[in-house]
């Protein structure tokens, strides 16, 4: 049977001062905005935050707005949802967007064949913009360059402790710190089998410590707060350890070993925003892709 092609969303950008960018992004749905989590980033006077949504659908285009302010429009209309033609031009403030599929497969092979020669300039528009252009090129035979592989810095779990209590009187800080307490605890329990348990856990510990205090409660206090520190350390320690195990595996390109690590990192990345979260899961919808070629060739 013929492989399935793998389509992405190429871009052609005009700003109001004539500059234009072309870049391809290897993903199902690509965000456009001023936000630092967009695929597509554009200056934060002219975009929202999140401003346009364009998906592949049926092979095709289609684009949803996000913001009104300004109203995105196409072809010089104002639109809520719309299929996108190649010859379409969406407008986001005073910045001008061509949008189309493209085949990677073939995308790739043009880059490999330039970076014989050249550095490819799409990987200086790629540096720009903060795209993980290479997300489509890692699993590449022969092998990239593998400096290249990791897409970004892998996001935080969590912010500083917590050390304040919803709750300021004695019976009502009490009773959620024993709520927090039990629920943190079941999901401590869960942590071997949902690692986003053990990462939701710690808060909790550490919200039930902060009321157990404002309850009077000084010895439950230590043991939740202790329960949070032991918590954040293991599960931190876990979390550095897939990121090497998938570094490795896609270094040695165990294809089967990357997927289960990528599946465990979007467990502990749950909710997270950022290129590192957006890199996992392009990553792992070629590795889907790819094995199941696999597969289905054998």
């Amino acid at each position: 049977m013929p492989e399935e092609a793998l389509q992405g969303l190429q871009f052609v950008i005009r700003y109001p001062d004539g500059r234009t960018e072309q870049l391809v992004v290897d993903a199902d749905t690509v965000l456009v905005g001023s936000g630092a989590h967009c695929e597509v980033r554009l200056p934060a006077e002219h975009a929202a935050l999140e401003h346009v949504a364009l998906s592949l659908v049926a092979g095709g285009v289609h684009a949803q707005a996000r913001s009104f302010s300004p109203h995105p429009t196409i072809n010089g209309a104002g639109f809520v949802q719309t299929p996108v033609l190649p010859e379409s031009v969406i407008g986001i403030g005073g910045v001008q967007l061509w949008v189309s599929t493209v085949d990677l497969q073939e995308r790739q092979q043009q880059v490999i064949r330039k970076k014989k020669q050249t550095t490819s300039p799409l990987t200086y528009v790629a540096a720009i913009v903060g795209l993980p252009l290479a997300a489509y090129m890692i699993l590449a035979e022969p092998a990239t360059d593998r400096t290249q592989m990791v897409q970004g810095t892998p996001p935080a779990l969590w912010g500083d402790p917590v050390n304040t209590c919803p709750q300021s009187s004695h019976d009502a800080a009490l009773a959620v710190a024993l709520d927090k307490y039990s629920v943190a605890s079941g999901k401590r329990e869960r942590r071997p089998f949902h690692v986003e348990d053990g990462v939701a856990a710690v808060p909790m510990f550490e919200t039930a410590s902060a009321c157990f205090r404002v309850a009077g409660q000084t010895a439950a206090a230590g043991e939740a707060q202790r329960a949070a520190q032991d918590l954040r350390s293991k599960i931190n320690e876990d979390y550095r350890a897939h990121q090497v195990r998938l570094e490795h595996a896609l270094t040695v390109q165990d294809w089967a070993t990357a997927q289960q690590e990528v599946s465990v990192l979007r467990a502990f990345t749950e909710g997270k925003q950022g290129q590192y979260v957006v890199w996992l899961s392009n990553l792992d919808r070629r590795l889907e892709l790819k094995l199941g070629r696999k597969e289905g060739s054998s």
